[in-house]
């Protein structure tokens, strides 16, 4: 259970704000500690608070405020923390009194009621302009919540009167601005900037701007600027760092990390970057670092799930699991951590113990991939009702989902060979999405499986009534045409609009190839075949490239196209077809 801190001082209120948004790779700047250490209960606190607070005239409170604030500092020596809050929120407006305020600001900021935080701090501001505390807890609130211009305006206050500023963080909050609001913040940082060329944090600030604004060689002359003034400047050099990684000098990057590091082996953010790029480096060392970053911070869930994403990646399994499950033990990362043990899993041939992870993946990056190989699992094991009964539960869970459940249901049972129950899915799924051109085409591929071509030609031209510029829906059909029926005509005037939208497309090269030689043009099916081969190496664009090379004399090249194609898909039914119809396997 969280215990409550005192009053904080500014120091101490910057240094809280660690934890804010960023724009990775670039850090929170440095911050300095806090003044001083206390360990009292927030009764005592409220009582020893800084000097210049007990200087500050004691205000005459009535007999109700007096009970009111007395309960709330009650409730707080018994962790009721909210009863705290709502107290000494209620008497900060009847008051206006700044310490009440500021208890107020405490006590929201910690429960994160942040509206409330904010209320308060502008409260706490508005009675008492000139407090330094004052003017950077509602600097930290109101950048917190995308008020960065504000923010930025108390924070040059803070400067003026020689106390520490939030430009840093501010501009790291920055990144996500549109670019008209962004690029006036900037000039903000810049003006102030000239009129202070030597001030650390402004040099920094500024070049974390251009840095989000994909200008990394302004940001690298202020980040050694910057390291100039402070050449142990940990914030500065990762600026520099990210910056020379932007102009794609990775190994200067990492060589000015590695000199930082020299100097102060413990400095953990410079270290951090350093392990980053390093990823796109050398791997091996990557996890070398990851693994000193956890020495120093043992149970850091991102640090846990670098490591085991390294590791994995460099065959280290050992190192791979324990991180993950050490990430389900601190109930962090859950979802990445289910899913890549699910993997593991899988390798081993621990079918359970997959189904086991990959059943508790939520929506997020891994959902989709998780739910197809569940899918795919139950699909593999011919048990075809499991794999229909978690889908329904995945339907009642995400209702909004629907039209791509449907979709990733059937394509899995396709991928199988399991076309029929593909069919009574995507029909199911057109019941509820009749105007869904992606179950449309979906379900016409797998009539054309089924070998029943006029419900796929019918299929596929609701689609493009609905879709009229869809190549693949042009492509479908008119492949389709060309293949199973006689009406090649009609189909060249299908794939050549699809080429025409999409003229660089491999399998539409394939189809145009395909109806050139069903027209008997072989010049020019063999042009748009070997096209075909050049950008989409498909083991089907392997058999119709051969088929037209074995009937116009270049056997020895066909039977080489169709190797190439066995070795892409082994068993491949549609080269094994062509050679066996055209009789090919002497």
């Amino acid at each position: 259970m969280k215990t409550l801190f005192p009053l904080v001082s500014a120091a101490l209120c910057w240094s809280l704000l660690s934890g804010c948004a960023q724009q990775p790779p670039v850090p929170d700047p440095e911050i300095p500690p806090p003044t001083e250490a206390r360990t009292e209960s927030a009764a005592e606190s409220y009582e020893a608070t800084s000097e210049a607070r007990r200087e500050r005239p004691v205000r005459a409170f009535t007999s109700e405020t007096l009970y009111s604030l007395l309960a709330a500092e009650l409730a707080s020596s018994r962790e009721l923390y909210d009863v705290a809050l709502s107290n000494y929120y209620q008497q900060a407006l009847v008051t206006r009194d700044p310490q009440v305020a500021a208890r107020a600001t405490l006590y929201a900021r910690f429960l994160d009621a942040d509206n409330l935080a904010l209320e308060t701090a502008e409260l706490w501001l508005d009675i008492s302009p000139d407090d330094p505390e004052a003017q950077l807890n509602a600097a930290l609130l109101m950048m917190q919540g995308g008020r960065l211009n504000e923010a930025f305006e108390l924070s040059r206050r803070l400067h003026a009167q020689g106390e520490y500023p939030l430009f840093q963080n501010i501009a790291a909050n920055a990144a996500n601005l549109p670019n008209d609001r962004h690029e006036a913040l900037r000039a903000r940082f810049s003006d102030l900037l000239e009129q202070y060329p030597e001030d650390v944090q402004l040099l920094i600030g500024t070049g974390l701007m251009y840095h989000q604004q994909n200008q990394p060689a302004a940001a690298l002359a202020l980040a050694e600027r910057a390291l100039k003034l402070e050449r142990s400047n940990s914030a500065a050099a990762i600026l520099r760092a990210s910056a020379l990684h932007q102009l794609g000098r990775l190994e200067e990057a990492i060589s000015g990390l590695e000199t930082l590091l020299r100097r102060n082996p413990n400095d953990f953010r410079v270290r951090l970057q350093y392990a980053r790029l390093l990823t796109e480096l050398d791997l091996a060392l990557a996890q070398e670092q990851f693994e000193t970053l956890l020495g120093q911070s043992p149970m850091d869930p991102d640090l846990l799930l670098s490591l085991g994403l390294i590791a994995l990646e460099q065959g280290d399994r050992d190192t791979a699991a324990n991180s993950f499950e050490t990430l389900l033990d601190l109930d962090e990362h859950l979802s990445p951590a289910h899913y890549y043990l699910a993997g593991m899993a899988e390798h081993d041939e621990d079918l359970e113990s997959a189904l086991m992870h990959y059943l508790q993946v939520e929506p997020g990056n891994d959902f989709y991939s998780a739910t197809v190989r569940i899918l795919e699992i139950l699909i593999d094991q011919g048990d075809l009702v499991s794999a229909e009964q978690h889908m329904q539960r995945v339907h009642q869970r995400f209702p909004e989902q629907g039209e791509a459940l449907y979709f990733m249901h059937a394509q899995a049972l396709t991928r199988a060979g399991e076309h029929s129950a593909a069919k009574a899915v995507l029909d199911q799924g057109l019941e509820h999405f009749p105007t869904s051109t992606e179950l449309l085409y979906s379900r016409g591929m797998v009539h054309f499986e089924l070998d029943n071509i006029e419900a796929s030609e019918r299929d596929l031209r609701e689609l493009l009534s609905y879709q009229p510029d869809s190549a693949h829906g042009l492509n479908a059909l008119g492949y389709i045409l060309t293949d199973r029926t006689e009406r090649h005509d009609e189909a060249y005037t299908l794939i050549s609009q699809a080429l025409a939208l999409k003229p660089d497309d491999g399998a539409i090269l394939d189809s145009m190839g395909w109806v050139y030689y069903r027209l008997g043009d072989h010049e020019r099916a063999l042009h748009y075949l070997e096209r075909a081969w050049a950008v989409y190496p498909d083991h089907e664009v392997a058999a119709h490239l051969g088929e037209l090379l074995w009937v116009t004399g270049e056997r020895e090249r066909a039977r080489a196209v169709w190797r190439e194609g066995l070795d892409l898909k082994p068993e491949s039914p549609v080269i094994l077809e062509t050679i066996e119809r055209l009789q090919a396997d002497d």
